[in-house]
């Protein structure tokens, strides 16, 4: 023992250069897991705001509950909107129209063929001929984008303007609501 206090004695200034090395190293350390220790007590504070002094866990589980409720309530939208996809898929989403002039001793263009299809090109074609004396409309069965009926040239221009989603040879870019065409 007598050997460690001499060689203390004889190297004191080292030995106080080292510790105020190592008291430095520790008050850096200490500022550090104070900063840390703040920038948590604030996540805290943030994560427990308006808890009326609930710990930490019922909070957490009280997280968790909703999250699972909207989680549900957002599979049941899911299943919803997979249902209304697929009955939209069968409404008119397409119409093509032709106006003409079925006949040279009539007035204008009063005759007409409407292609009106589904997503799938399944639907009809509504074609109304209007001569002098009287106006003959009918209707023909699509499916497929074809009809089991020979069609005019009128009724295959109005299908391929419908299959185009074209309405006097514009090309429709969104929904009816914005308007909105090339």
């Amino acid at each position: 023992m007598d050997q460690i206090f001499r060689f203390i004695e004889d190297n004191n200034s080292i030995a106080v250069i080292v510790l105020m090395t190592f008291n430095i190293l520790l008050f850096i350390l200490l500022l550090c897991n104070y900063l840390i220790t703040a920038n948590l007590k604030d996540k805290y504070k943030k994560l427990v705001k308006g808890t009326n002094g609930k710990n930490i866990e019922g909070i957490l589980l009280q997280h968790k509950e909703e999250v699972d409720e909207v989680r549900s309530e957002f599979q049941q939208f899911n299943r919803r909107l997979d249902l209304f996809d697929n009955r939209l898929s069968f409404c008119v989403q397409k119409i093509g129209i032709i106006r003409y002039n079925a006949f040279k001793d009539t007035g204008s263009d009063l005759s007409f063929s409407i292609a009106m299809l589904d997503d799938n090109n399944d639907g009809l074609i509504i074609t109304g001929i209007h001569g002098r004396t009287e106006t003959i409309s009918y209707a023909k069965p699509i499916k497929e984008g074809k009809s089991n009926y020979s069609l005019s040239v009128e009724e295959l221009q109005a299908l391929e303007r419908a299959k185009a989603k074209e309405i006097d040879g514009l090309e429709m870019k969104s929904s009816r609501r914005s308007k909105e065409v090339v």
